[in-house]
């Protein structure tokens, strides 16, 4: 009989603690949320942050705070995220790089893909091949001839970043060989480009339209399947004959593995309704971005799918076995 109470116990208690996890999340949020961007101020990820998280606050009646947390080429704010609860009240706003490429490339990540639970993407923005106009090339092809007669280098925001994998992916597609110089950002990058020390630079587009707009460099191709106004005239990767030469910078939502379904499905659905927001989405036009969206499913496979192709980029070029 005691064993028999004692079961009938614990299964009310089951019953009880599965019935808890819905009214959990039905309550959420009862407290302020914390946005994790894994980079400083002023960003283009930070820029994106800013309108969401006070369209969050708006809609579900919680401040949701934005806490910059740079460094550790993004690794520090993504081991925030993946080591705190699960409850939903820490996320992360990251790019390809926390989310597909610091697992692969950056030995001190200490975390997988996996150890994050994805909510949705959010916006993309396409990168851009530009060139020097001291270097006097306006094509990719200029840019080819040219590096196979003399030392050419391209520009990158640092090791393994997208920028860099991009120059190695160029180098093997078109045969050359040149010379990756890493900075500490897009800013002296691209001080340097405008400069002539080096001749190629992978940017973000929508980093790179004031430069464009100011006739201080030449914009070869837009890595991307449309063309954009803000660099008009300036061809897709498809028109410039590299058709599979696709690269985006893109910002996603995730928290840590483990959160309540209920509350990735009450944060996707509010964040997809503003990605359709006709304001929201002329503000990301006219920075070069578009919305995306979709859910969890959708944003798990593009970090595998851009994982996989880094990785291969990264072993032909010897970065990663």
């Amino acid at each position: 009989m005691r064993i028999g109470a004692l079961g009938a116990a614990v299964a009310t208690l089951g019953f009880a603690l599965a019935g808890a996890l819905p009214a959990f999340a039905q309550g959420w949020p009862n407290r302020p949320v914390k946005v994790i961007v894994p980079f400083p101020p002023g960003g283009p990820t930070d820029v994106l942050a800013r309108p969401l998280v006070e369209h969050l606050t708006k809609v579900l009646g919680q401040p949701f705070l934005i806490d910059n947390r740079a460094g550790g080429g993004t690794t520090i704010g993504a081991q925030a995220v993946i080591k705190s609860d699960p409850d939903g009240y820490t996320l992360l706003l990251g790019t390809n790089t926390p989310f597909a490429l610091a697992p692969i490339f950056n030995p001190n990540a200490g975390y997988t893909s996996e150890q994050f639970q994805p909510i949705t993407m959010v916006a993309e923005s396409p990168m851009i091949m530009a060139a020097s106009l001291q270097s006097a090339t306006k094509t990719p092809a200029d840019v080819i001839a040219s590096a196979k007669k003399e030392p050419y280098s391209y520009a990158s925001v640092g090791q393994t970043s997208t920028t860099h994998l991009l120059g190695e992916w160029f180098n093997q597609v078109a045969k050359i060989n040149m010379a990756h110089v890493p900075y500490r950002g897009s800013a002296p990058a691209m001080n340097d480009l405008v400069g002539g020390q080096v001749q190629v630079f992978f940017d973000v587009g929508s980093s790179a339209v004031p430069q464009f707009q100011a006739k201080t460099i030449n914009v070869l191709m837009i890595l991307h399947d449309r063309r954009w106004a803000q660099m008009a005239g300036v061809p897709t990767s498809k028109e410039a004959g590299y058709p599979e030469f696709i690269g985006t910078f893109w910002a996603a939502l995730a928290g840590p593995s483990g959160m309540p379904k209920a509350v990735v499905e009450k944060l996707n659905a509010e964040v997809g309704a503003y990605l359709k927001d006709a304001e929201f989405v002329k503000r990301l036009d006219n920075i070069m971005f578009s919305p995306v969206g979709g859910g969890p499913d959708v944003m798990s496979k593009r970090i595998k799918d851009e994982a996989d192709i880094w990785r291969k980029v990264g072993q032909n070029a010897g970065i990663v076995k």
